[in-house]
């Protein structure tokens, strides 16, 4: 067996440089497996947290949907009745036209007689034909 000594340095200070390494490697393990227990505590502490932000998150995204169907809708909508005003204007118009076409007439149809003469119907008397006996001689009679 061979030992290895470092130089210059006494038996006991490695010994006890070694024995103080392993003591330090040995409470940092034991340091590790601590954290590790309290995170996995705290893990399972906050995992109906995470289960509920999940839903919340599904949820969000689910409403971010209906309010972009809805804001389209919204601005289709818009876009038709922008249509439909302006169409609106021109049979305002049109009916301002007939309006006046209808003062008028009623104006003309105003200035006319309320009553009139029909004139007397002819009697007509009934006309006797006389009765004609003949042949044309066209069928051979």
């Amino acid at each position: 067996m061979t030992e290895r000594r470092l130089r210059g340095l006494p038996p006991h200070v490695v010994v006890m440089l070694s024995a103080s390494t392993a003591a330090y490697a040995v409470l940092l393990a034991g340091v590790a497996g601590l954290q590790a227990g309290d995170e996995a505590a705290i893990a399972a502490a906050r995992a109906p947290l995470a289960t509920s932000l999940d839903r919340l998150e599904a949820q969000h995204d689910a409403l971010a949907g209906i309010l972009d169907r809805s804001r389209a809708s919204y601005d289709a909508l818009g876009d038709t009745y922008a249509g439909i005003a302006g169409r609106l204007g021109a049979l305002e118009a049109t009916l301002s036209g007939f309006a006046g076409s209808v003062a008028e007439i009623d104006g003309q149809a105003r200035s006319l007689p309320t009553s009139f003469r029909v004139p007397a119907l002819r009697t007509v008397t009934k006309v006797s034909v006389p009765k004609t006996q003949g042949t044309s001689g066209a069928s051979g009679g």
